[in-house]
């Protein structure tokens, strides 16, 4: 759900303008700043106030009656004393506290991981040890040979059998890296950043997206002389026509933009407030923002990390997973374990000395909850999560890949209405075709030549193709409206007022 126009953190937003004004080093208008931040319009007016009296800004009045606003280079604040220090410092120390949160988060899952594995590893390594120098004192006291290995020797040979299922494990997890060659060491990548992007994945690569779009959207009206049409935002974005819709209300709203009918019929989109600039500027958007490409949204990754990593990963956490169950498996039902096997609870038995021999006296709840609950729920948790957010991210990466097409297509009938073949547009290869494309692809023209009324024509080869006479005339006729705007009459003209002289 996007945030409301005259709901917004009203620091942030001058932050934003501060960052571009810097960046521009030259006179701005509220246009110019919408256009570049790709902020609402509304946000802009009410952010600007603030930053014109802390930066010491001047009002300058252009012949037109337009506020052009100027501050001199460098930018810096007039705001002095404990108050302003202060705020600004709180907001390092937010913005660094929440670095620092992250980061122990990110500390107690590796540490949770391999801390526990140490301590299994350790508990087996000790319970090898006792039970070879039991079976060894036992041997020099003259038992007897011929009738198998005591009791501590049998614990000892589970414990055995047990590791031996581990190493297996590990080979089989590192079986993947294998395969594909020996796989370099990332490097400057610290273990709990490998360990957070298998559990929760990267940052979103399409975070700015949004942004981006919005600032691309406006350069594209500019460039175009303040109009858009429905088709295309749909070209641009890949959205279907409810979709697209939405989203041209909401810049409509945002920027100051209305619907008008030209004498044709043509529905166009209407922004005259953001070519309200000065000449070379307009001379400037133009040459350069219509031929820009729109941004587009990228496929998710699952997981930065070299599948060695993750077998690394993986063998760790089931390593945790056997142990945890094991040991809670004991605690809560000891005459199960015993029917499994007479010294099938050996593992446990040694964990138990090793507690009361560092003091403590009834070691069994730490032994059910610290070496079962704890590291049993810790561990499937952590094969829950990427498992749900694998079957997640599939979805949403389909999504995105259809958009990409539906990018293509709208484009294609834009570029050349009166005939379209479908089969023009090919697969592109790798991970940016949907799964089934033949049929997304059918699918998406089927839908835009049903809103358009296009006429299908068949081929001799059994193909056709489609002519969007509809498409072909409402181009001509935004073509003919653009070049009906008088860029002059939006032009601020020469300055007529300036608040710093």
């Amino acid at each position: 759900m996007a945030a409301r126009v005259y709901d917004f953190n009203l620091a942030k937003v001058q932050d934003v303008l501060v960052f571009h004004l810097r960046s521009r080093r030259r006179e701005s208008t509220v246009s110019d700043l919408v256009a570049g931040t790709g902020l609402p319009t509304y946000q802009v007016e009410q952010g600007l106030k603030g930053v014109l009296a802390e930066y010491a800004g001047h009002l300058k009045v252009s012949e037109s009656g337009e506020l052009i606003y100027y501050f001199p280079w460098p930018m810096r604040s007039t705001l002095r004393g404990f108050g302003p220090a202060f705020r600004r410092g709180f907001r390092a120390f937010l913005s660094g506290g929440a670095a620092v949160l992250s980061f122990v988060f990110k500390a107690w899952i590796v540490v949770m991981l391999v801390g526990y594995f140490l301590v299994f590893v350790a508990v087996a390594l000790a319970a090898l040890v006792g039970g070879f120098a039991i079976t060894v004192a036992g041997n020099r006291g003259g038992r007897d040979r011929r009738r198998g290995p005591s009791g501590s020797g049998q614990g000892m040979y589970l414990v055995m059998r047990l590791l031996e299922f581990v190493m297996r494990m590990w080979f089989w997890s590192n079986l993947t890296g294998t395969a594909r060659g020996r796989q370099p060491r990332e490097p400057g990548k610290p273990f709990y950043r490998s360990v957070f992007s298998f559990v929760f994945g990267d940052p979103d690569p399409n975070r700015e997206y949004d942004g981006a779009l919005t600032r691309h959207a406006l350069a594209y009206t500019r460039a175009h002389r303040g109009v858009i049409t429905l088709e295309e935002v749909m070209a641009m974005t890949g959205r279907e026509p409810d979709s697209a819709q939405q989203l041209l209300n909401r810049w409509l709203v945002e920027f100051g933009g209305d619907p008008r009918a030209t004498d044709a019929g043509t529905v166009v989109y209407a922004f005259p407030e953001l070519l309200r600039t000065t000449a070379a500027e307009q001379q400037s958007f133009s040459a350069a923002a219509s031929s820009a490409a729109a941004p587009a949204r990228t496929v998710v990754t699952f997981s930065s990390n070299k599948p060695r990593t993750n077998g690394w990963i993986i063998f760790l956490n089931l390593f945790n997973l056997l142990f945890g169950g094991y040991f809670l498996f004991v605690s809560l039902a000891p005459q199960a374990a015993a029917q499994v096997g007479p010294n099938f609870s050996y593992l446990q038995q040694v964990a138990g000395a090793l507690l009361a021999a560092a003091g403590l006296a009834n070691p069994a709840p730490l032994l059910a909850w610290g070496l079962g609950v704890v590291p049993l729920a810790f561990s499937a948790l952590l094969y829950l999560v990427p498992l749900f957010r694998r079957r997640r991210l599939a979805r949403r990466n389909e999504a995105i890949r259809t958009e990409g097409l539906a990018r293509r297509i709208y484009a294609s009938v834009l570029a050349n209405p009166a005939r379209v073949d479908p089969r023009e547009v090919r697969p592109l290869g790798g991970r940016v075709d949907p799964a089934r494309f033949e049929a997304v692809r059918g699918r998406i023209f089927d839908r835009f030549a049903g809103a358009k009324s296009a006429e299908p024509e068949a081929l001799p080869d059994g193909g056709f193709v489609y002519r969007f006479a509809d498409v072909e005339r409402e181009q001509a006729d935004l073509e003919q409206y653009r070049a009906s705007i008088d860029l002059a009459k939006l032009e601020t003209g020469p300055t007529v007022f300036d608040s710093g002289t």
